[in-house]
């Protein structure tokens, strides 16, 4: 029993943690932080160019999509 030299294991793909899983533990820390620390003013929400953060979205996008190992066809 797998002592035959002719028998191949079955390879184990081993998965990493979930991205999303991750972001969504970090959003749920930051609110639950917010609401422990009581409301404060968002007036510097007011104050960010929309354009800037496409930029830095589309930016951190591509770096995920860049750092991330491709999916292999099966």
């Amino acid at each position: 029993m797998g002592s035959d030299p002719g028998e191949t294991e079955p390879t184990r793909s081993r998965r990493g943690p979930s991205l999303l899983l991750l972001l969504s533990a970090l959003a749920a820390l930051v609110v639950s932080g917010w609401a422990l620390i009581g409301p404060f003013s968002l007036e510097f929400v007011t104050n960010v160019d929309v354009g800037w953060v496409l930029v830095a979205a589309a930016v951190l996008v591509g770096a995920v999509l860049v750092l991330l190992p491709g999916r292999r066809g099966r």
